[in-house]
């Protein structure tokens, strides 16, 4: 973060590095707080000031069910009584931001200021007003999503608007046909699974993501690494093979189908029937705009050839859910977004995105942030060639 502010009729710009903590204070309020460290002048400090790094702090109001504004302090002891609430703070639209905005904050021999210059369209080369349309090309999405259930639905059911929301813009941005196969609400049943795999026929050129959002678990003789899809209607009825299917399975059925790159993910529980997935945590996410460089989106769906798998959780591990969403739904989105930022330096690829997701999920069970949550370890299958 570049923070900028006078002093003694001086100018002075520095960056502040940060990390995110979550926590539940004395009083029971849960918090989430941005703690600065390792500050930098990036403006000359001939006077070798000491700047320290400021906190952020936004507090859950449990009535209203929503984060409130946040408070400020440059108090490392945390004091209560030196918070400052802001007044407020304005969301910056990358399509108003002039060069001259960008030089308040960073040098003209910064990467970052030439990535940024590059995300608000003010050099020549910007590749997102040159996307070109591939109809030929489509973006098939099957998720099936148990959005009925009793304790998961609520999340699932965002996970749901969220992952479509997501390609659907992601196919808009690359000029390809979007075609869904949504199976939730009542619809939801292995036969309807069965159904919706079935009526996939992907061109040669094609991207087919299957995603599942709901419960999973793993018969206590089963050998196979992967959970089974919990795909009954009702948890009232009878868990058998026939209201159940091994993520492995789709992973089978997909493949010969002919497209050019699969995805297969599973938010599900890897453990026996009926344990419990459910926290009551919640996660301050912080929006992601589509600020994003098209060009590595394209490396990612349009130059990768292969097939990707990858579940929530390790054989005997829950996978969490929350209102908010699974945690696994939640770290593959954020993943997704950290690695096709313009200001991103990180090989944008996506063995580099499922195991940020992995341990992106897992940072989000350990105690931390996660008072009641056991680990959940993410497990993965990648044969991609192409993305880079």
């Amino acid at each position: 973060m570049r923070i900028a502010y006078n002093h003694s009729n001086a100018y002075s710009v520095v960056n502040v590095s940060y990390t995110l903590r979550n926590g539940t204070n004395g009083q029971g309020t849960q918090y989430s707080m941005l703690t600065g460290y390792n500050p930098v002048y990036i403006t000359e400090n001939k006077s070798e000031l000491i700047y320290n790094p400021d906190y952020f702090i936004w507090f859950y109001n449990n009535y209203k069910k929503t984060w409130e504004t946040p408070y400020t302090t440059d108090d490392s002891l945390l004091n209560p009584n030196n918070y400052i609430r802001v007044d407020s703070y304005l969301k910056l639209d990358p399509k108003n931001i002039s060069d001259q905005y960008l030089r308040e904050f960073f040098g003209n021999y910064e990467s970052q200021y030439f990535s940024l210059k590059k995300m608000c369209g003010l050099t020549q080369t910007d590749v997102t007003t040159t996307t070109t349309t591939n109809k030929s090309s489509t973006l098939h999405l099957v998720l099936i999503a148990n959005t009925h259930d009793p304790t998961i639905g609520t999340g699932c059911s965002t996970d749901e608007t969220n992952l479509k929301n997501e390609f659907r813009q992601i196919a808009n941005a690359l000029g390809v046909s979007f075609r869904e196969y949504i199976i939730d609400g009542s619809a939801f049943s292995k036969e309807n699974v069965v159904s919706a795999l079935n009526s996939v026929f992907p061109g040669s050129n094609d991207i087919v993501l299957f995603i599942y959002r709901g419960h999973g678990f793993r018969w206590k003789d089963q050998t196979d690494d992967w959970p089974r899809m919990d795909l009954r209607p009702s948890s009232y009825a009878t868990i058998a093979e026939n209201s159940s299917m091994n993520l492995s399975e789709v992973y089978s059925t997909l493949k010969n189908k002919g497209a050019r790159l699969n995805i297969i993910l599973g938010d599900c529980c890897n453990s026996e029937i009926n344990a419990s997935s459910v926290t009551s945590s919640n996660y301050l996410n912080f929006q992601f705009d589509n600020n994003s460089d098209v060009s590595k989106l394209k490396k990612l769906f349009m130059s990768s050839n292969g097939i990707i798998l990858s579940s929530a959780a390790q054989k005997g591990q829950v996978s969490w859910n929350t209102s908010q969403g699974g945690l696994y739904s939640m770290s593959f989105l954020q993943a997704l977004h950290e690695n096709i930022s313009y200001l991103s330096n990180d090989p944008c690829n996506w063995n580099n995105i499922i195991s940020k997701t992995i341990s992106l999920a897992r940072n989000k069970s350990t105690p931390t942030f996660c008072s009641n949550c056991t680990l959940q370890d993410g497990i993965k299958y990648i044969s991609v060639v192409g993305d880079y």
